[in-house]
């Protein structure tokens, strides 16, 4: 008995390196996974920052800064929300009307000044985005080669549902808009916006 016993142990601790061999591949193979993982779960906040899904700004700044620089009459904060050839035209146009940038803009939205005053004022509400049509982008860029000679690459591009609150001494209104928002060269520019002519209600203020 005791010769098996002996047996038995010996046994036993020919057996336990293996068993520690095991355990050290088990947590090898645990931590292959977890980097797999983290580097998987990095790739995937990269894109959707990238793409404007998460993370800063998804294009609602350049359309904040043109609403606001209509109201304001800031010429250079107009051009410097659009792309930088549409902002050359903008800009070689008011050096052949001899303006300065605030009569260009006094000119350009007579409409807005007439309907709700001098003083008017905006706020922006951003009520939502969806990606923009691959055959609006191409539209875009097949304009942007025709007008300017020059291919602008285009890295995302999403309509944002806004609604603008023009305010002044004469008036004031909720006017919704479709703009239409471009990302190229790393920045957001905006690449046009969609006026609704229909008069919507204020939305509700709780509390």
């Amino acid at each position: 008995m005791a010769e098996n016993d002996i047996t038995n142990e010996a046994q036993a601790e020919q057996k336990l390196p293996k068993n520690k061999i095991s355990k050290e591949q088990i947590q090898k193979q645990q931590r292959t996974l977890l980097i797999i993982l983290v580097v998987a779960v990095v790739g995937i906040v990269f894109i959707l920052f990238r793409n404007g899904i998460i993370g800063g700004s998804g294009g609602e700044a350049p359309v904040e800064k043109y609403l606001t620089a209509i109201a304001d009459r800031d010429f250079e904060s107009y051009v410097e929300s659009m792309p930088p050839r549409i902002a050359e035209g903008y800009r070689s146009d008011l050096t052949e009307m001899g303006m300065t940038g605030e009569e260009y803009m006094t000119e350009l939205y007579s409409d807005y000044i007439d309907e709700f005053g001098d003083d008017m004022t905006v706020d922006v509400t951003f009520n939502g985005r969806s990606a923009l049509k691959a055959i609006y982008v191409d539209s875009f860029k097949d304009s942007y080669l025709e007008m300017y000679g020059e291919t602008i690459g285009i890295s995302s591009a999403f309509e944002l549902d806004v609604t603008a609150h023009f305010s002044g001494s004469k008036s004031d209104d909720y006017i919704e808009l479709d703009c239409f928002v471009i990302k190229s060269g790393g920045k957001w520019y905006i690449a046009g916006c969609e006026y609704e002519t229909e008069e919507i209600e204020a939305p509700e203020v709780s509390g």
